[in-house]
């Protein structure tokens, strides 16, 4: 099942088809109600922590996609904060042209297209809404002092409706207010609902039916004396009305100025208005009938229709075939399912009648009150004997018993309350018993009967068990004594429990006990959503809670200090909000996750680094002599990385071919220039659901993978192709049905690019072409060798620790995310002598301008032009312009600079000083640490 997201935007977009911010985080399952020629609204409840929570405000907007297909628009106009979510109400935006006002639109005689012109020429403003319509009988109608949807479908300041002037409906669609003559299709859809389903409510009523009519016109045109009546004709009748099933009514329609023209129209009330047929409405639990197995294909076809859609219903109650429309439904837009479905041929509440919400609301509290009241009467009606209670004495001259029974008659009756001498007794089986004693003669009530109402008493007391223990329920409190003294009380304030002279604790609510913890701050509020076990202790009359499985094991809470007795193991998370010490040694089986790490008072902050860290996949950084250009050197890089990480160079060739035709090799080539839904980087990252860019979708693969390199390099991009492919992107077809390993073994070339092509890229259209990109690209580099790096040294002494990695990581200084273009390194000794790693000239040692970057900076210029730096040094020993040696002493080890200890930050570089940080280079490419 595909799930649908629900969208929001601060204001409406002006391409309505770009997606807003994307609401994930509901509590509930959002909803849709639509109503024909009413309400229209949005139902929500959020997470008040969820994702773009900042978006549901009043005023704000929603996007959703609705039956039909069609993602429609909800403006937000309540808002409702709960203890952990918000329940967000929203309506469509078709009703916002409610906010502009019509003071006069009068339409003599127009079709439905001229009448809603004349309503938009009419506002008091422009708005982006269009007045549509395809209703071609022609009408009159006026609009005075209203609001436009309210003059189509509401109260029209007390006039008829256009709706139902024009026995039309008004669809919305966004920005489209269209005035139509019927929403939906007749498809011939049928369905019986002659079977007993839960899941189905039928209302029929067949008081409405009118089979034959009384017909009233107008004054014949040309004919105006005022003696003259309107046409009249009588009467008209379907087939087969007779005596006994007549059912007359009259109709009135002054437009009709002849007899033809009277009966023309009256023939229009039985066959479109269908008025000879009962009114039907059926209300389906859509989400009950998709769980009832036997009747699944009742429910697939039901899922089938759409708003407005005519279905041919068989109703259960009459055994016939009634022409039944959706007038109503409510939708789970996410899951694209329809929660509850109503189908009714009664269009008449949906267009000419005016039901504004206060009138709905009134016809609800009358429903209750009239319930209510017939409640209380047949109530009444028990009580008095007006519903067969039945009250004899006998015998008739003496009478010593009364009998209240179900029937008049003493022999036929079955229940009976029989009352006497003997006391109150009730029978369900007659007269003769047997009966249940209800009252002893003493007037002593049997509890036995006791099994509903209110017992009002200043003291109820009983022996609960053999060992003394009492139970009283004294002056609305629930108490347990023992030889004489109370233990424990339930009361308002939760379990109490108590010792021989006082209360020593209580079990209860924080409404009841209070909040012990005032000042905590929880992410749901302790108040009402906790149970208190709560000790009465002071400072001077301590009092202890133990939980205890085992005599001298468990748990002590005692005054300001808690501890434990004997092994204690957590299955499951644990939180600890303040300092935390281990006196002794501590063995951890499994991951170590931690935001600060100082190992004797050095922070280790390797970030999440791994043991291979940046460039890694056998490239050092080093080209060719042959090449020369900027263009060669990013395929040359990605050439060198498939080689190292053991792409054949057929494979390695397919990359190319396949870099070429996507972004000519460029890390941070953009196809929609930050637009979500565009392709980013060498090889394009998309995100096909549209909601990112695609940097921002590469990104997030990245972190994902555990990538911390410079996200806009063909480094951090290359090892994303490594792990993205067997991560779900490569997909093997039947063209081409290799394994990601299988194509990194191929030895052609053809048969690898465009396997790629099918298998990772997945384009609409063929790519022959990289084909013969990826052949030239293998001819240009598979004779070149690789060049090998050129044998540098630690640059301090074993053992050594490496304690950040090289890449992106949060400062352990500022907090922020930052690339960390170095490697820091330490070995225990905070003094330790710091050597060159490579022959070569320093270019910088101690330099001031670098101070604030690096400290004490040293740079060694090497003969295969690569540099390399040592940064945060106590002391330089060396000066600018002096020839060093591998292995010579430069400096020591400090903590100058920005640093949060003694440790040396590592570095190799391609150029000084390095314009960006793509000129940085991996120490693990040079260096076995």
């Amino acid at each position: 099942m595909t799930q649908e997201f629900i969208y929001a935007y601060k204001k409406m977009p002006d391409d309505l088809s770009v997606n807003g911010a994307s609401l994930v985080d509901w509590e509930d399952l959002p909803e849709i109600n639509r109503v024909l020629n009413g309400q229209y609204r949005f139902y929500g409840n959020y997470s008040r922590s969820g994702q773009y929570r900042s978006y549901l405000k009043k005023g704000n907007f929603i996007k959703a996609k609705v039956p039909d297909g069609s993602w429609q628009y909800f403006e937000i106009y309540n808002i409702k904060k709960n203890l952990t979510s918000v329940s967000v109400t929203a309506r469509h935006i078709g009703f916002m042209a409610n906010k502009n006002f019509i003071v006069k639109s009068f339409t003599d005689n127009g079709n439905g297209s001229q009448i809603m012109t004349n309503l938009k020429n009419s506002l008091a403003f422009d708005q982006k809404f269009n007045y549509l319509s395809n209703v071609g009988t022609t009408h009159q109608f006026t609009a005075r002092q209203v609001a436009p949807v309210e003059a189509i479908i509401g109260s029209n300041n007390g006039n008829q409706n256009l709706t139902g002037v024009t026995s039309a409906e008004l669809d919305m669609d966004n920005y489209d207010l269209k005035l139509v003559k019927q929403i939906g299709s007749d498809n011939g859809f049928r369905i019986d609902f002659g079977i007993n389903l839960e899941a189905i409510e039928e209302e029929i009523d067949e008081e409405s039916i009118v089979n034959s009519l009384y017909l009233i016109g107008g004054v014949p045109d040309n004919d105006y004396d005022e003696d003259k009546e309107p046409i009249e004709y009588g009467y008209l009748e379907i087939d087969g009305v007779t005596n006994e099933n007549r059912r007359i009514a009259k109709r009135e329609n002054g437009d009709c100025k002849t007899v033809d023209e009277l009966i023309k129209w009256g023939k229009t009330l039985f066959d479109n208005d269908r008025i000879h047929e009962p009114k039907a409405t059926h209300t389906v639990s859509m989400v009950a009938l998709e769980h009832t197995l036997e009747y699944g294909d009742m429910y697939q076809e039901l899922a089938s229709l759409h708003f407005g859609d005519v279905a041919h219903v068989r109703a259960k109650e009459l055994d016939i075939e009634i022409k039944e429309r959706m007038v109503e439904y409510t939708y789970f837009p996410t899951l694209g399912k329809y929660k509850n479905i109503v189908l009714g041929n009664d269009l008449s509440l949906y267009t000419s009648a005016v039901n504004t919400q206060a009138q709905e609301l009134k016809k609800k509290i009358d429903n209750r009150t009239e319930t209510l009241v017939q409640n209380v009467l047949n109530a009444t009606a028990w009580i008095t004997g007006n519903s067969g209670g039945h009250v004899v004495f006998r015998p008739e001259k003496a009478p010593s018993e009364i009998l209240i029974m179900d029937t008049p008659n003493v022999a036929n009756a079955k229940r009976v309350w029989r009352w006497n001498l003997n006391g109150l007794g009730y029978s369900d089986n007659g007269v003769n018993g047997p009966f249940g004693i209800a009252m002893t003669s003493k007037g002593e009530i049997v509890a036995n009967f006791i099994k509903v109402g209110i017992i009002n008493a200043e003291v109820l007391e009983s022996s609960i068990n053999d060992l003394g223990d009492v139970l009283k329920i004294v002056k609305g409190t629930l108490q347990i004594w023992n030889d004489n003294k109370k233990i424990m009380e339930m009361t308002k304030k939760g379990m109490e429990f108590w010792n021989t002279r006082e209360s020593i604790g209580t079990i209860g609510t924080t409404d009841s006990v209070g909040n012990p913890f005032p000042e905590a701050s929880t992410p749901v509020p302790l108040e009402n959503n906790s149970l208190v076990i709560k000790a009465n202790g002071t400072a001077n009359a301590p009092k202890y809670i133990l939980l205890s499985s085992k005599e001298g094991k468990g748990i002590v809470l005692a005054g300001d200090y808690g501890f434990h007795r004997g092994d204690f193991s957590i299955y499951g998370k644990a939180l600890v909000g303040g300092s935390f010490s281990v006196a002794t040694d501590a063995t951890i089986a499994g991951r170590l996750d931690v935001k600060e790490l100082y190992v004797n008072g050095v922070k280790i902050d390797t970030n999440g680094g791994n043991n291979t860290g940046g460039n890694d996949n056998g490239w050092n950084g080093q080209y060719p002599p042959e090449v020369t250009t900027d263009r060669d050197k990013r395929y040359w890089q990605i050439w060198a990385m498939a080689i190292g990480a053991g792409f054949t160079k057929q494979a390695a060739a397919a990359l190319l071919g396949n870099a070429q035709g996507e972004s000519d090799a460029n890390p941070t080539a953009d196809e929609g220039n930050g637009a979500p839904g565009f392709g980013y980087g060498v090889w394009q990252w998309t995100d096909s659901s549209g909601a990112t860019s695609g940097r921002v979708y590469m990104i997030n693969l990245m972190t994902k993978a555990g990538i911390s390199d410079d996200p806009d390099t063909i480094t951090a991009q290359f090892k994303l192709l490594m792990w993205h492919a067997p991560n779900g992107q490569w997909i093997a077809t039947s063209a081409y049905p290799y394994t990601w390993t299988q194509f990194m073994n191929l030895t052609d070339i053809n048969t690898a690019a465009q396997a790629f092509v099918a298998n990772f890229e997945r384009p609409r259209d063929p790519h022959p072409e990289r084909t013969t990109w990826a052949q030239e690209w293998y001819d240009k580099f598979k004779d070149l060798e690789i060049p090998a790096s050129k044998g540098y040294i630690k640059p301090i002494a074993d053992p050594i620790t490496v304690t950040s990695e090289f890449g992106w990581r949060t400062s352990p200084i500022t907090g922020a995310q930052e690339f960390h273009n170095g490697i820091d390194l330490v070995n225990g000794n905070p003094n330790t002598p710091i050597f060159a790693s490579a022959d070569g000239e320093v270019i910088v040692a101690g330099d001031a301008n670098y101070y604030d970057w690096y400290g004490n900076w040293t740079v060694i210029k090497h003969a295969d032009g690569m540099y390399t730096g040592y940064a945060h040094q106590s002391r330089v020993d060396v000066s600018k312009g002096q020839k060093v040696t591998a292995g010579q002493q430069i400096g020591l080890m400090g903590t100058t600079g920005p640093s949060t200890g003694e440790h040396l930050h590592f570095q190799f570089m391609d150029e000084f000083y390095p314009s960006s940080s793509g000129h940085f280079h991996n120490t693990r490419d040079y260096i076995d640490f």
